[in-house]
């Protein structure tokens, strides 16, 4: 549909479908989704030369991560995240309409959803995906994703992000998120900027810098967020699961400044997984900062 005046209307934007990692070791990655996540639903792909060239792990109906092999030795590990939308055709139309860079069409894909992709300010690739009822994750609908899956629902999508205006001309102005939070972790500069999507209750994280990333800082920032109802008992789950497996860093639990409980576990390439109950752990909305972003 168009209004005459501003062009045409934004497409609904329904959910966070996706993060998309590369591994340097795909199945050693699996089994921490698995023996770890509680992850066992995976759909692999291979690629012409008959090797796994994509693995994704379902966390519901219409979530999943995706693994990909390693296409360059420590670097980033984020290859891309998505989000599932109303009508993907009218999507494109509508960024194109405002001036976002678009390909000529929407394409289905392996999975069997039609989709496309653009560039984000920091030129992180963004995927906008309409499910198609015969396509995955939609035909295993109502199936767990595992007996002993730790969440059913990815409650928020964290990357990096180096200008906080750009960022949110794009997540903001075009795509409608609306803001919910901005948090500090030095009472100096914003760290963190929280938007819902304004048709959904699951939420993107902008993790703000203004200096040079390390490898393991971009493991920490570009980063899945699993909606629990108890953290105690998660982590105490958690923990039983790890043992005396070795990852990079170690189980990290806490209360964050927004006064949640949450928890982060990391697997063996250093990419974070973070545990995190919906409400805060004392009933209180934490006051949104009001100091400048990094730059």
């Amino acid at each position: 549909m168009n209004d005459a005046k501003n062009g045409p209307r934004r497409p609904k934007i329904v959910g966070l479908s996706h993060m998309t990692f590369q591994s340097s070791d795909i199945e050693k990655a699996l089994a921490f989704y698995r023996d770890v996540l509680g992850y066992e639903d995976v759909l692999r792909l291979k690629g012409p030369d008959g090797r796994l060239a994509r693995a994704l792990v379902r966390i519901s109906d219409t979530q999943w991560v995706e693994l990909r092999p390693e296409h360059t030795p420590k670097s980033d590990r984020l290859i891309q995240f998505g989000f599932q939308v109303e009508d993907a055709e009218a999507l494109r139309v509508y960024l194109a309409s405002k001036g976002v860079a678009v390909p000529d069409s929407v394409f289905v894909g392996e999975t069997g959803n039609r989709s496309f992709h653009v560039k984000d300010p920091d030129g992180h690739a963004v995927e906008f995906i309409q499910y198609l009822p015969k396509g995955w994750p939609l035909r295993e609908a109502g199936k767990s994703p595992g007996a002993k899956a730790l969440s059913n629902c990815l409650m928020h999508m964290g990357f990096d992000v180096s200008s906080m205006d750009r960022s949110m001309a794009f997540y903001r102005d075009i795509l409608g998120c609306v803001e919910m939070w901005r948090g500090s972790s030095d009472d100096k500069t914003l760290a963190w900027v929280q938007l819902r999507l304004s048709d959904d209750i699951n939420y993107i994280e902008f993790m703000l810098y203004d200096e040079q990333l390390s490898l393991e800082r971009l493991g920490v920032f570009n980063h899945f967020g699993l909606e629990v109802s108890s953290m105690s008992a998660t982590m105490e789950e958690v923990s039983r699961r790890l043992g005396e497996r070795e990852y990079p860093r170690t189980v990290e639990y806490g209360i964050g400044k927004c006064h949640h409980r949450l928890a982060n576990v990391f697997d063996h390439d250093g990419t974070r997984a973070e545990f995190m109950e919906r409400g805060t752990f004392d009933g209180v909305v934490t006051p949104s900062s009001t100091l400048p972003a990094p730059r």
